[in-house]
């Protein structure tokens, strides 16, 4: 296996366990946004809110930097958290 092969398995192996992990973050925080919002405590939900949106753009950005091959296995890792968390919680059958 030559360097740069190396490289890209490792970029895509990076993004993906990077993308799985901020993606299994992201939507259990995105649950507990709506159990604030549903309470009514709009100030925690809302400071929340903003929190998962820039952990996320921080998460991206990083991996963006690494490079593309990162960045779009991390998008397809968020993907499968997402796939992930909505069935534990019974949003898909």
């Amino acid at each position: 296996m030559t360097a740069s092969a190396a490289s890209l398995v490792f970029q895509l192996a990076l993004g993906a366990g990077a993308g799985l992990a901020a993606g299994f973050a992201y939507f259990i925080a995105l649950r507990w946004n709506v159990d604030l919002f549903e309470r009514g405590a709009t100030p925690k939900a809302i400071l929340l809110l903003m929190a998962r949106f820039g952990a996320l753009a921080v998460a991206l950005t990083a991996l963006a930097k690494i490079g593309a091959p990162a960045l779009l296995s991390g998008a397809l890792g968020l993907l499968v958290a997402r796939r992930a968390v909505l069935r534990r919680l019974g949003g898909l059958r």
